[in-house]
């Protein structure tokens, strides 16, 4: 993409961006952040981060393998008019991740439904398709922002979330795709086969 660049930026930068910009305004502790660049301009952002739940690193490969999975946390950039953005700057992103991390085989990400997203662009980026998961509970903090069900390590009692203020917000299903970063021919093979998701067809819709 003439004029525009992808640049390393740190955790606090890539945090600041998804929760002044993102319809979640939350970003987990830690992300590892890319910057979309226009000249000195950052207008987007792409942040990578460990799941929440152990489970959903599990559901890849299995327990043995948990580390080596991650997740494309957030995505956001502006609408700036430029066709096929969105992919060149994931396609980009992931290889960086794979050069920074190379112990990471796999990403998922999830398309949230109750947004009216079923994730054409992961789709546009050749993700495998495995399924949705299932409803769930969530936190509006009183600032605004979408809360996990789980923090630190922790399931957020209702207790708990009384005291901080956080209300409860019930969300719907999320559409989960799944970017495979194996380190040969010969790994990938051994991915597929040891896969514990299914991979089915793409579902249909226009976000």
């Amino acid at each position: 993409m003439n004029g525009y660049n992808i640049k390393r930026i740190s955790g606090k930068e890539t945090r600041e961006f998804i929760r002044q910009n993102h319809y979640s305004h939350s970003c987990h502790n830690g992300p590892m952040g890319w910057g979309l660049f226009w000249g000195k301009s950052m207008v987007g952002v792409i942040a990578f981060a460990t799941p929440g739940s152990e489970n959903v690193r599990r559901s890849v490969f299995g327990e043995g393998y948990k580390n080596n999975v991650t997740e494309l946390h957030r995505l956001f950039i502006f609408d700036i008019g430029q066709k096929n953005i969105e992919s060149w700057f994931i396609s980009r992103a992931l290889k960086k991740l794979k050069k920074e991390k190379p112990h990471i085989w796999a990403v998922l990400s999830f398309a949230d439904s109750t947004e009216g997203h079923t994730g054409i662009i992961y789709q546009a980026t050749n993700a495998l398709y495995c399924g949705t998961t299932g409803k769930s509970k969530f936190w509006r903090d009183s600032n605004g922002a979408l809360r996990h069900p789980r923090q630190n390590g922790h399931n957020v009692t209702s207790e708990e979330a009384l005291v901080m203020g956080w209300e409860p917000e019930y969300r719907n299903f999320k559409h989960r795709y799944l970017y495979l970063l194996p380190d040969s021919r010969q790994h990938k093979k051994w991915m597929m086969e040891n896969l514990k998701l299914s991979i089915i067809e793409y579902p249909k819709g226009e976000q």
